[in-house]
């Protein structure tokens, strides 16, 4: 049975996915965000394998299609948090469940040296980006990666959890796209979602995965976006557009996140698109909603807050120039145009000197659903993994690096 509420758990209805008007006649559907839970299940990124959650949020675009699919990958944030805005870094509004298994228990007296009972939903951080994708025509979906460490299963493998998660959900997708629902609550899905076709883009570690050398030989990989990715040491082997999006003020991975390894790309002629963009005062917690986005004096790290963008704006800025490369990468454009909001200003340039050139042109700002207003369904009726097994123990709170 599939349950419908929203992910700030007030209880409202499914958007309009109309098929059939009351005539009996054809009406085209109309773009759709949705979020969706199925059972938590085991991931096999150590030996014996560790729990994860099956959560997603979908947005489905207008027309027909079926339509290419980007995949939203979001990065190594807190898992646990106490409401009210009582973790450290994390935001009073987040958008989270509850999983006792890793986090505390609901209705538990506070105490900061425990686990809180909320478990954030740090995908709904990145909900924007999926709306701006789905603006530009594409099914796209910013999927769960958080894996809980089972005490003890060996060192986890961050590639091994984000491949495995990726194609758990590309395989929803895959079952939605043929009638499929596996319970959940989301219509108007089959026949318009074209899986052969995928998108990478991710965030922090995220972005780390999606310029890795496992993230880089995806089958049917069409573009990629790393935004202030949190590296690893693997070379990128792309052969499809490459951006990476670095923030000025990137209190975390750092201003130059991503651009050595953008470089030694275009040096490597593989890609003929190895774009670098810098945004001037963006920095890195002020792109997940659930995360607390400035200091309490308004800066970020080594930026005082004269320097620092509005975060909304920084947000908004991402995700079009997300929305707008990937569109242009699929369609492989001559020249990539790509939009410029005041405030965090974007600078860069395809760093191959022999591919398409990259300019920017002005645009406005874009409005976006708050996360927490989302329209969510959730089902328990089947499994896209294996159960977790009865008895399981795990590292309660802690920092689980898939």
């Amino acid at each position: 049975m599939a349950v419908t509420a929203a992910l700030g758990w007030t209880a409202v209805g499914m958007p309009g996915w109309a098929s059939e008007d009351t005539a009996g006649k054809k009406v085209p559907p109309t773009a759709t965000t949705t979020a969706y839970q199925l059972s938590p299940g085991m991931i096999k990124n150590t030996s014996k394998g560790n729990p994860t959650q099956v959560h997603g949020v979908l947005g489905m675009p207008k027309g027909a299609g079926p339509h290419p699919v980007v995949m939203v990958l979001h990065g190594s944030h807190p898992t646990c948090a106490w409401p009210g805005g009582r973790t450290d870094r994390v935001a009073r509004n987040a958008v989270s469940a509850h999983w006792p298994l890793v986090c505390g228990k609901p209705g538990e007296k506070y105490d900061p040296m425990k686990p809180g009972p909320d478990y954030l939903r740090n995908d709904a951080g990145l909900s924007y980006i999926v709306q701006a994708l789905t603006r530009k025509g594409f099914v796209a979906a910013s999927i769960d990666v958080r894996s809980a460490e089972a005490w003890f299963t060996g060192e986890p493998s961050p590639a091994k959890g984000y491949t495995e998660l990726i194609d758990t959900h590309l395989k929803l997708l895959a079952d939605l796209n043929k009638g499929i629902s596996h319970g959940l609550a989301i219509k108007g899905a089959k026949g318009r979602i074209d899986t052969s076709r995928v998108g990478l883009v991710g965030h922090s570690r995220g972005g780390g995965y999606v310029l890795n050398s496992i993230g880089g030989k995806r089958p049917g990989l069409f573009a990629t976006v790393a935004i202030e990715p949190a590296e690893e040491v693997s070379k990128a082997p792309h052969t499809v557009p490459v951006l990476n999006i670095r923030g000025a003020c990137d209190e975390d991975t750092g201003p130059a996140a991503g651009l050595d390894t953008i470089k030694a790309l275009a040096k490597s002629g593989r890609t003929s698109v190895a774009a670098d963009v810098r945004l001037a005062g963006a920095g890195h917690a002020m792109l997940n909603t659930n995360l607390i986005p400035l200091e309490k004096n308004g800066g970020i790290g080594d930026c005082p807050a004269a320097k620092v963008a509005d975060p909304a704006a920084a947000r908004d800025q991402v995700a079009q120039l997300t929305a707008s490369f990937m569109s242009q990468a699929l369609r492989k454009a001559k020249t990539y145009t790509l939009p410029a909001l005041a405030g965090p200003t974007p600078s860069g340039k395809n760093l191959n000197k022999n591919g398409p050139a990259l300019r920017f042109t002005a645009a406005g700002r874009l409005s976006y659903t708050d996360p927490r207003r989302i329209p969510a369904t959730v089902s328990k009726e089947q499994r896209l993994l294996p159960p977790v097994p009865k008895g399981l123990k795990v590292v309660k709170g802690g920092e689980p690096d898939l």
